[in-house]
């Protein structure tokens, strides 16, 4: 066994193709490395900066004020910052960070229209595309794998040495399994390496999810191999059997997941998000023409601890006007849980459907690693609206008490912070 194997490794070298390709893929995935480091790095100096450009902002608008200002009127003006950090292994899989937002900033108005103020999708083909580590092992370590096999059989045929290795005193086949296993071995290895390299650049964890992105990528391979080896069975030219094994490759890695994406946007059609604005807004205005206590009723049944405390009928508050607020919130909430719903639904059909194709459902499975996924996203906006939750819960009594702006301590409003 060992002799075959030096033979078969010496084979492999003896031309250029196997040493040039293996050097062409590790610079690619260094240079991944460096992306996927230069874009979860530029977000986290952004988040570092959030809450000191908060601080300005509102410096800018309650410095100036005079004694006589009334806090409620300022919070239509002030901005609250969110912040999504990222997991410690977003730089090998960046997946939707970089097409969903990390750093929302919300007022105290209805939310729904801004959480949701841009269509949520399920970018299975943007999340194919980056350029991270994660592309290096969906997409090309298999023209990799290609490349050093397309040719098992054919290639003995085509040197007129098949004839030799059948008259061999072991089975062609078993030569044939260990050629192919070698070169599988030869194309994860520099993925194992790649990995450790993220683990002493980045100094993330080697632990259980270490493991298991490496134990992954080998059953990825696993599987091209399987592709490969039902190929060379039909016993065609290797000029057949590399474009048939680069047609794989284009509908397992493009078309497919083109295909999975258009199949779950017509079975699960998602509302325009402008919907819920709409909505929102009607639900508001409709309630400038409203009596105050029917805009109050729909306040209260929210919040039934300020039932009591007064309402001015004879002029503007700031009580009936989040209350107004809270009207146009309402009026989107079924609309938005519907929308959240079909979306949910849409992304659980597609990780469904994704097992069929083996890059998409390796990409699915490694944005959930790396919680780089939609369900991430929608978990970091659940948290968006448990702090605009907070931050109304922690107004209301300035809002109705009408207290002067300077009797409040603005730093001790909540804060957000949200790690993946």
């Amino acid at each position: 066994m060992q002799r075959r194997l030096r033979l078969e490794w010496a084979l492999l070298w003896r031309g250029t193709a196997a040493p040039l390709g293996l050097a062409l893929f590790l610079i690619a995935g260094l240079f991944a490395l460096r992306h996927g480091n230069t874009v979860v790095g530029r977000q986290e100096a952004e988040l570092a900066g959030s809450q000191g450009r908060q601080a300005t902002q509102q410096s800018h608008i309650l410095a100036p004020l005079p004694a006589s200002a009334i806090a409620g009127d300022q919070f239509y003006y002030l901005e609250y910052h969110t912040e999504r950090h990222p997991s410690p292994w977003a730089r090998l899989v960046i997946g939707q960070r970089d097409v969903q937002a990390f750093n929302l900033k919300i007022r105290l108005l209805a939310l729904q229209g801004q959480l949701y103020a841009s269509d949520l999708g399920h970018p299975l083909l943007a999340s194919l595309g980056q350029f991270d580590l994660t592309f290096v092992i969906v997409v090309l370590a298999p023209l990799l794998l290609i490349a050093l096999t397309y040719n098992l059989w054919s290639g003995e045929a085509e040197l007129g040495t098949w004839l030799l290795l059948q008259a061999q005193p072991v089975a062609p086949w078993r030569v044939l399994a260990l050629r192919a296993a070698l070169r599988t071995a030869l194309v994860w290895l520099p993925i194992v390496a790649l990995l450790l390299v993220a683990v002493v650049v980045f100094s993330l964890p080697l632990d259980v999810t270490w493991v298991g992105i490496a134990l992954a990528s080998a059953g990825y391979l696993m599987a091209w191999l399987a592709a490969v080896w039902l190929v060379a069975a039909w016993r065609r030219p290797s000029d057949v059997n590399m474009l048939v094994l680069l047609g794989v490759w284009v509908f397992w890695t493009a078309l497919g997941p083109a295909l999975v994406s258009v199949g779950a946007a017509g079975r699960f059609p998602l509302p325009e998000a402008l919907e819920l604005t709409v909505l929102q807004r009607q639900g508001y205005h409709g309630a400038w023409d409203e009596p105050l206590p029917v805009v109050m009723q729909v306040f209260y049944e929210r919040y039934p601890e300020w039932r009591g405390h007064e309402v001015p009928t004879g002029r503007y508050s700031n009580a009936w006007y989040y209350a107004m607020q809270e009207r146009g919130d309402a009026a989107a909430r079924e609309a938005a849980a519907r929308y959240r719903r079909s979306l949910e639904a849409r992304d659980q059909w597609v990780q469904r459907v994704s097992w069929l194709l083996p890059p998409a459902a390796l990409q699915q499975w490694l944005m959930r690693q790396a919680r780089t996924d939609l369900q991430a996203h929608l978990a970091y906006l659940d948290s968006v609206a448990a702090y605009h939750e907070a931050l109304k819960r922690a107004a209301f009594p300035m809002i109705f008490d009408d207290r002067p702006a300077s009797s409040v301590d603005w730093s001790a409003f909540p804060t957000h912070r949200h790690v993946d």
